[in-house]
């Protein structure tokens, strides 16, 4: 087994179509460079979760950005999502975990230097038309069943940064997208983007508030038992209009 079939084992499960998962397995052999495997998500840390830095965050933001999209699909699948209605749910969801699993195979393009920085300038807006270009130029040969498919997954990995794709001709709201690719690039967007959120920070907010509320509201009944004195039986008040029962 190569290398993305051991890692993305269970991701590459989830695909229905076999010649869609074997275009996947094909695109990490010959195009992955090494860093994907080992290196961060991010290499200043600013703009994603605890999660996805360190040695492996980058196969880890894969992973998280997969499930975001799977997430994604059920709830506009459910909802019969403009741009969707004429696509079969598991070959949307075939596409949709193919462009998440390749989406940043080349995020640091050349790669990274000694202080751990892309080689290359202003690869965050360019690495996913390059990957796209890359794909493309490799002229894998596909059944002609799934060529649609692999021209809307590489239309998805293209325009997966959203507005922040250098070249506005692969951005998600591009005039010149299709309905279906349009709707189908801006869920890639989406759940790539949901991965990123560094939501560390707002779980720890909301961990410290809870903890406050459950102190407050423990203080509050100490505090009406010494009031109104532990040892009591504190009844229900009465309900108005009800005249209680005669013994």
């Amino acid at each position: 087994m190569t290398k993305a079939e051991t890692i993305f084992a269970y991701e590459l499960s989830l695909i229905h179509d076999n010649s869609i998962k074997q275009f996947v397995i094909d695109c990490f052999d010959k195009l992955c460079p090494d860093y994907f495997w080992t290196c961060p998500c991010s290499t200043t840390g600013k703009y994603h979760p605890q999660v996805s830095l360190g040695v492996g965050g980058l196969v880890r933001h894969t992973k998280l950005a997969v499930w975001w999209g799977i997430e994604l699909l059920r709830a506009l699948v459910l909802g019969s999502s403009p741009g969707f209605e004429d696509m079969l749910p598991f070959q949307l969801q075939d596409e949709i975990i193919a462009t998440l699993l390749l989406h940043d195979m080349i995020k640091n393009g050349k790669g990274l230097n000694a202080q751990g920085r892309p080689l290359e300038k202003g690869v965050t807006g360019t690495h996913g038309v390059t990957l796209a270009n890359k794909i493309g130029d490799e002229c894998f040969t596909v059944p002609e069943e799934i060529e649609a498919s692999c021209y809307r997954i590489l239309t998805g990995i293209a325009c997966h940064m959203g507005i922040w794709t250098t070249d506005p001709e692969y951005r998600p709201n591009c005039e010149t997208l299709d309905y279906t690719h349009k709707a189908f690039a801006n869920l890639i967007h989406l759940a790539d983007y949901a991965a990123s959120r560094k939501v560390n920070e707002i779980y720890l907010e909301l961990e410290n508030e809870k903890h406050d509320t459950i102190k407050e509201s423990t203080a509050n009944i100490k505090k009406t038992e010494h009031n109104t004195g532990s040892n009591e039986t504190r009844q229900s008040p009465p309900c108005p209009g009800v005249r209680p029962t005669e013994s």
